[in-house]
């Protein structure tokens, strides 16, 4: 899975318990800004993949390294937690929930080195003579790859959809600040 796998996948649930909370209870503080979600369910894609398999390729030989650990997971869950305690601000706990939504998205757990790092010991390597283009390139042919995604992709559309995204506009206002129509806020910062 990839970055329209991952983001529409959590968007979608994401939306949908959103609105279900807003119907029954409502929000005290304002109306969870889903951005964060969708930017916690990429994240650790973006970091792993740049670190070890562009920037340190020749050391980790691997994709899912420290953002994809349990570990590092708890780590920010816990961070959030404190931040929503605290502060009230519940950014960052969606972030962690979208990194926890990836790490069960890629079952992790069949990788156990890797989700129970460090404690089984360093990250696996997974040597490959391909290069990271030609690893890409591979990617791109397969079936199953553009599968998830088009899947991802028709998630994400239809929870924005369903969230009262029906325009550039809309689009570019929620992309920009976080505004959602059918929630009726201007500024999206608190769960």
């Amino acid at each position: 899975m990839f970055l329209l796998a991952h983001a529409g996948f959590i968007l979608a649930p994401a939306a949908g318990m959103t609105l279900w909370w807003k119907k029954s209870r409502g929000f005290r503080r304002g109306t969870p800004d889903l951005r964060w979600i969708v930017a916690g369910a990429v994240f650790p894609d973006l970091v792993d993949k740049t670190l070890g398999q562009v920037l340190f390729h020749s050391y980790f030989q691997n994709g899912r390294i420290f953002m994809h650990t349990f570990l590092v997971t708890l780590l920010f869950l816990l961070a959030g937690l404190w931040s929503w305690r605290l502060h009230g601000d519940g950014r960052p706990l969606l972030f962690a929930a979208g990194m926890l939504s990836h790490l069960i998205l890629d079952r992790i757990w069949a990788e156990p080195i890797t989700a129970f790092w460090p404690s089984l010991g360093a990250f696996a390597r997974h040597p490959s003579s391909q290069s990271f283009l030609e690893q890409v390139l591979d990617y791109l042919r397969d079936a199953l790859f553009w599968l998830q995604e088009a899947a991802g992709a028709a998630a994400m559309i239809l929870a924005l959809r369903a969230l009262g995204i029906s325009s550039k506009r809309d689009l570019r206002d929620f992309l920009r600040v976080g505004t959602l129509p059918s929630l009726k806020a201007t500024r999206l910062e608190e769960v």
